[in-house]
Formats: structure tokens, sequence, C-alpha cells
């Protein structure tokens, strides 16, 4: 049978540490390829802007030709770097969430379990 802190402080340290890998990775990308990491938030946030700069063309008056070469810059990324994102994200943070969880039990349980009596024979 589990003990319940154990049970609770393993999930816990998988949150913590996929949250603090993946920022760590996006500084990473960014000190590397200066540019945002393509994560899943980076790439609605681009969407939106996309979406506001034809909206304000097409205020403007510009016509369909012009607001057509409005591009969303995800696009444009290389697939190559893609791939590298997905295997550098994937990779990192499952082995930085299997870390943490196995950390968390092992010092869970070393807390929580009972230590026998001395023997003061």
């Amino acid at each position: 049978m589990a003990n319940p802190l154990v049970s609770i402080a393993v999930p816990v340290a998988g949150i913590v540490a996929a949250k603090v890998g993946t920022k760590a990775a996006a500084a990473g990308w960014g000190a590397v390829f200066g540019e945002d990491a393509p994560t899943v938030k980076a790439e609605k946030a681009a969407q939106k802007d996309v979406v506001k700069r034809r909206k304000q063309a097409k205020k403007e008056g510009l016509s369909k030709a012009e607001i057509a070469t409005i591009k969303d810059p995800v696009d444009d990324q290389p697939i190559w770097k893609m791939m590298l994102w997905a295997t550098v994200s994937g990779v990192l943070l499952q082995g930085l969430r299997m870390g943490a969880k196995r950390g968390a039990k092992a010092g869970a349980e070393r807390l929580t379990t009972r230590r026998p009596r001395p023997n003061r024979g």
C-alpha cells in the first residue's frame, strides 16, 4: 500500500519538473537560435498577431493580394527546426519528469518510513 504523501509528491514533482524544463529548453533555444522557441503557446500568439495584422490591413484598404502576403512566421519555419524542437522538448522533458518522479518517490519514502528503535539492550 502506497503512502499518501508519496502519492501526492510524485505527480507534483513531475509537473514542476515539466514546467521548469520547458522554460529551460525555451531559454536555451533562444540563446542558440536568437528567436522564440516554437512552443504551442508561441504559435498561438503568432497566429493571433497575424489575424490582427490582416484585420488592420483590411481596415487600411489594402488589396487582397497585399493582405495575402501577410503570413504566419511559423509557416516559414524550417522543418528541421520543428523536428529539433520536438526531439529536444520531448526527450529532455520526459527525462526530467522521470528523474523528478523517482527522486521524489525515494525522498518521500525515506522521510515517511519508520525507522526501527535503536537497540539499547
